[in-house]
C-alpha cells in the first residue's frame, strides 16, 4: 500500500474532530499516564541519531537541519505546499510513543525521550522544528517561554485558511503537542491551546480546530489542574463567544494571553 493511501486510509478511519469524545479521551489518558506497560527499547535510538544529524528522513532523505533552513536557501522552512502533501516528514519531527503513517520512522522510546530531554542541544532542535511547523500554521513564539502570537502583519493568513480547512494538520498538532511533552518542553503546550481559543472566540478565526483543541491538544497537557482550568475557559469563551478576555486573567494559565 503507498504511503498516500495509507494516509489517506488512516485518516478516514482515525476519528478526530469527528466528536469521537471517548476515542479521545481513551487516547490523550494512555499519553498522559506514559504509556502503562510499553516497553523500552534500549537498542531503538533512530529518533535521537536523527536529531543529532546522524542519520536522515526515509523516505525523503532530509537531515535535521532541512527542516530548519528556509525554502530560499534550500530547506523546507517556508515551503508550505510541500510542508502541506508530504505526509511522511512529520513522524521524524515530532516522535512519539506510537505508531504513526510512516513506517520507516521508528516509534519514539522513554529512554530517547530522556536523553533528548536533558540535551539543550537536541531540545533546541526541537524547538526549531516547532517554530517551522508554527510558521506553516500562520503563527510565531512570541518569548523563550513559548507563548504564541500571529506572525506578523497579514502573512498569517494563509497559514490560517490551510489550517481552518485542513483537517489533517489537526492530527498533526496533536502529535506535535505530545512531542512536545516527551521531550521536556511540556510547558510550550499550554501556550499553543491558549493562542487557539483566543483565536476562535476572541478574534472569530480556526473556528474549525475548537472540536480538536477541546478534545485532544488541551487533554494532552499533563498537569491536572492546568488541564481543567484551560478547558473550563475554553467552554466559557465557547458559551459567551465575545466575552471580555480580562475575565480570565486571574487564572493562573491564563495570565500570559494579550
Amino acid at each position: 500500500r503507498s504511503l498516500k493511501l495509507q494516509f489517506l486510509y488512516f485518516i478516514v478511519t482515525r476519528p478526530h474532530n469527528m466528536g469521537n469524545r471517548q476515542s479521545a479521551e481513551e487516547d490523550t489518558r494512555e499519553y498522559r499516564e506514559g504509556y502503562p506497560g510499553q516497553p523500552d527499547d534500549l537498542t531503538a535510538n533512530r529518533n535521537v541519531d536523527f536529531y543529532s544529524g546522524n542519520i536522515v528522513t526515509e523516505p525523503g532523505g532530509d537531515a535535521i537541519d532541512a527542516f530548519h533552513t528556509s525554502v530560499d536557501a534550500g530547506g523546507h522552512r517556508g515551503d508550505y505546499d510541500w510542508l502541506e502533501n508530504d505526509h511522511s516528514y512529520i513522524q521524524w519531527l515530532f516522535p512519539i510513543r506510537e505508531p504513526g503513517l510512516n513506517p520507516r520512522a521508528q516509534v519514539l522510546q522513554k529512554h530517547e525521550a530522556d536523553i533528548i530531554a536533558a540535551d539543550a542541544n537536541l531540545k533546541g532542535r526541537f524547538v526549531k522544528s516547532y517554530e517551522t511547523m508554527l510558521d506553516f500554521y500562520g503563527m510565531k513564539l512570541a518569548d523563550g517561554n513559548g507563548t504564541i502570537a500571529r506572525k506578523d502583519g497579514d502573512s498569517y493568513i494563509r497559514g490560517y485558511s490551510n489550517l481552518h480547512k485542513s483537517f489533517h494538520n489537526y492530527l498533526r498538532i496533536t502529535r506535535i503537542l505530545k512531542c512536545l511533552g516527551e521531550v521536556g518542553l511540556e510547558s510550550y503546550k499550554k501556550h499553543f491551546v491558549l493562542h487557539v481559543l483566543k483565536e476562535i472566540h476572541v478574534h472569530g478565526h480556526l473556528s474549525n480546530c475548537r472540536e480538536s483543541c477541546i478534545n485532544y491538544w488541551a487533554p494532552t497537557i499533563k498537569d491536572d489542574n492546568e488541564r481543567a482550568e484551560l478547558l473550563v475557559v475554553g467552554q466559557k469563551l465557547h458559551a459567551e463567544m465575545d466575552c471580555d478576555i480580562e475575565t480570565y486573567r486571574g487564572i493562573p494559565a491564563y495570565g500570559g494571553w494579550r
